[in-house]
């Protein structure tokens, strides 16, 4: 009898055991979800979009660095990062530097966890930023339906990144390439010329088309060349660029050639230009422009 007595706490420890070892795993850092997720951040990587997306379900949701009312669909999320891939030389995490889990909630939600050093190297001044990142992911039936990224961005959204923005445009401009300068702006940007320029006539120009057609589209048919020299680009705050430039130019209908002082003052908001203000030698301008 007292052997039984004594017998008994180790045979109700050994049945906790056991049914502990029945039930599911509330934690782990091996699953099939995990899994997964390394082929996201591969994706990602690699930036193979298509590959990406099929590790998504059609309606998810993507909440990185966004409030719950500003979700990106998939789709919207790729196009975002497209645009981001285009200021950066390269862009990767960290091997040794990443960390995987997976957790069931008491709701039954199944959730994987990853912790990462970004690394992205910036073409503007080729300098590499370590931007350490949070990401949680809710999977359902073997897919991603919601997502939650969190990282600071502000050493990039400060000078380097907005200084890269408008070096891209100009150089842009100068090669021609009208749709990048386009997709540089902000759908509802506001364009303002300089008080005593002809294209000033129309101000504010709201609208990458209503700049296309009223500025850059006047300004190529109104002259015989038109060039940008001697760019500077100077960090201000509040998320705005200070360019200090000259425009070197010939009127084709009167046939003066000009050489004016310009200052274009940009600001931008989370990568796109929402405003532009243009300070020129509008004498210059005119008295080349006018009979």
């Amino acid at each position: 009898m007292k052997t039984m007595k004594k017998q008994l706490p180790v045979l109700l420890m050994l049945l906790v055991f056991i049914t502990s070892c029945n039930q599911d795993k509330r934690y782990t850092q091996q699953s099939a979800e995990i899994a997964t997720y390394k082929k996201v951040i591969s994706a990602y990587e690699n930036q193979d979009w298509k590959e990406f997306a099929t590790h998504y379900a059609d309606t998810a949701m993507i909440y990185n660095n966004k409030t719950k009312d500003k979700g990106q669909s998939v789709i919207q999320f790729i196009e975002t990062n497209k645009q981001d891939a285009t200021l950066f030389s390269s862009w990767k995490y960290v091997d040794e530097d990443s960390e995987y889990e997976m957790v069931v909630t008491d709701k039954g939600e199944t959730w994987v966890n990853f912790w990462g050093l970004w690394q992205g190297e910036l073409k503007a001044n080729g300098q590499t930023y370590d931007i350490p990142s949070h990401m949680t992911v809710q999977f359902v039936d073997g897919k991603i339906v919601k997502e939650h990224g969190y990282w600071d961005i502000s050493e990039l959204m400060t000078s380097p990144h907005n200084v890269a923005v408008i070096d891209s445009l100009y150089k842009a401009f100068a090669a021609g390439d009208v749709p990048a300068v386009i997709g540089a702006m902000d759908a509802n940007i506001v364009w303002n010329e300089a008080e005593g320029n002809p294209y000033a006539d129309n101000n504010p120009y709201i609208g990458p088309d209503a700049v296309l057609n009223g500025v850059f589209g006047r300004v190529l048919a109104d002259h015989a060349y038109f060039t940008l020299e001697d760019i500077e680009l100077h960090n201000m705050n509040n998320n705005k660029v200070l360019a200090t430039l000259r425009y070197d130019a010939k009127h084709k209908t009167i046939g003066r050639a000009y050489n004016a002082q310009v200052a274009h003052l940009w600001t931008l908001e989370n990568g796109k230009i929402t405003a532009f203000q243009q300070f020129v030698d509008t004498k210059k301008l005119n008295d080349a422009m006018t009979k």
